[in-house]
């Protein structure tokens, strides 16, 4: 389950790749933004990104018209709701709590 939410997924782009036959969808481009509105008590900011897919989809044999856009959006890799948002708002919005001494001098240590 999302550790933040409620994450409101929109439809940003979509891209049908179509059999010239007979119209028949063969796959999808999809650009979903995924967003929080953030949490003022828990001093969490809004934030937003987008993310994409590519989604074969012949074997549904549906054209362009019969899909909608909750369907387009229900195409999205679930990791990206149960943990790569996660992890890119925390790494774009948390502070971190530890950090890198790459400059430490080893020569301050006592022998």
């Amino acid at each position: 389950m999302a550790k933040y939410t409620p994450i409101i997924k929109t439809l940003k782009k979509a891209t049908p790749v179509i059999r010239k036959e007979d119209d028949v969808v063969k796959s999808w481009e999809i650009d979903v933004v995924y967003a929080y509105e953030g949490d003022s008590a828990a001093d969490l900011p809004a934030w937003k990104t987008t993310y994409s897919e590519n989604e074969d989809v012949e074997y549904m044999n549906k054209t362009v018209d019969q899909f909608t856009k909750t369907e387009l959006i229900s195409f999205m890799n679930p990791q990206i709701e149960n943990a790569i948002f996660e992890a890119h708002y925390e790494a774009n919005n948390i502070p971190a709590k530890e950090e890198r001494q790459s400059d430490f001098n080893i020569n301050s240590l006592a022998d």
